[in-house]
């Protein structure tokens, strides 16, 4: 078995080989990410080791119907690549392929190719959404340079259109203003086909379906947690997937003394955004989670208090995905009681 290590880039990458004694027997230089495909598929009973980063799902799509073992593992786990005083492509590529001659890698998940489409369509569904609100945004900007008054406070509503277009402004500033609303239209119009098009694959999609149970959980939302999360067997308890979404909080231990902070922010920051938000909707919809969040409120003010109710959710998205049963409310004043039960993945049965 050839153990490789592979300091992967676009344009040029590395290649360190080690036999089973562990002693390099090539290293090499190659050009293009073709070439490093072509190069791996000539390699007999090869296990490959490189770190996450830009364009790996083009690498893993070529080498995906041949017999190389591809292994991806976090850059932040790789201390001795981190510290290196003479960090090189050629010493990163050998370090590689030591760590996974000894087994001394964290791998790192790596999502099918359907689940690698689902992510960009959703994102992509999600940044055109963030690219609506700054050009609202920027029309708010205008109107308030221009010192126009509003005539309501949804000045985007379709009663109000009329209003937008024959506002008087300065010439320039009506020019952009123009600009702004036909570029409104257009992000309008593309998120509406894309919400339609994730709609019809939710109504296909059972899982998707169950997660819609969880209050402030939609269309949209529901489908960014299952591309984000992918194969939720990896997680083994419902606390791996909070933690997964930077849900949990930090903690700082000294002797006796235990001091507990505010979320990790580590992980997923797709997946803690749309519960953070869906956590906002939940607390109008669910009076149990409404009556937590109030009490946790006085304690620990706002964010705090919206981001333990995201971990609630991120809780009862695990219970549901692993074991495919809609959302249970709690009922009010059950305090310190979870949204569901905590548990544990169960073993899969044997084939």
């Amino acid at each position: 078995m050839l153990n490789v290590g592979l300091d992967y880039h676009t344009k040029h990458s590395h290649i360190s080989i080690l036999d089973d004694q562990g002693e390099e027997v090539m290293e090499k230089k190659l050009d293009s990410q073709s070439e490093v495909a072509e190069f791996l598929k000539m390699l007999p009973e090869a296990k490959v080791l490189f770190e996450a980063g830009y364009g790996w799902p083009r690498l893993a799509k070529m080498l995906e119907e041949t017999d190389v073992e591809l292994i991806m593992c976090h850059p932040e786990n790789n201390r001795r690549i981190a510290t290196d005083r003479r960090k090189s492509d050629r010493r990163d590529a050998h370090n590689l392929a030591v760590y996974l001659k000894t087994g001394t890698y964290k791998p790192a998940y790596m999502p099918d190719a359907e689940i690698r489409d689902d992510r960009q369509l959703i994102r992509g569904r999600i940044y055109l959404a963030w690219q609506l609100t700054r050009i609202k945004n920027q029309i708010h900007s205008l109107l308030a340079y221009a010192g126009v008054p509003k005539e309501s406070t949804d000045i985007f509503a379709k009663k109000n259109r009329y209003y937008l277009e024959t506002v008087k402004v300065p010439e320039k500033t009506k020019k952009i203003l123009d600009v702004n609303l036909e570029s409104l239209d257009l992000h309008m119009k593309l998120i509406g086909e894309l919400n339609k098009q994730i709609a019809e694959m939710n109504r296909n999609d059972p899982g998707a379906r169950l997660l819609k149970t969880i209050p402030g959980i939609g269309d949209i939302s529901a489908r960014l947690i299952i591309a984000e999360v992918g194969d939720v067997r990896r997680f083994p308890t419902d606390k791996s997937l909070a933690c997964f979404a930077g849900l949990t909080p930090k903690q700082h231990q000294s002797g006796n003394t235990m001091r507990t902070m505010g979320i990790t922010k580590e992980g997923n920051p797709n997946l803690r955004w749309v519960l953070v938000q869906a956590a906002w909707i939940a607390i109008r919809m669910d009076p149990a989670l409404r009556e937590f969040y109030e009490k946790l409120e006085k304690e620990k003010g706002k964010a705090k208090a919206i981001c333990a109710v995201a971990h609630k959710l991120a809780i009862a998205a695990w219970h549901i995905m692993t074991k495919q049963t809609p959302y249970r409310p709690q009922k009010p004043n059950a305090e310190g009681k979870p949204v569901v039960a905590r548990g544990k993945l169960a073993a899969p049965a044997a084939q």
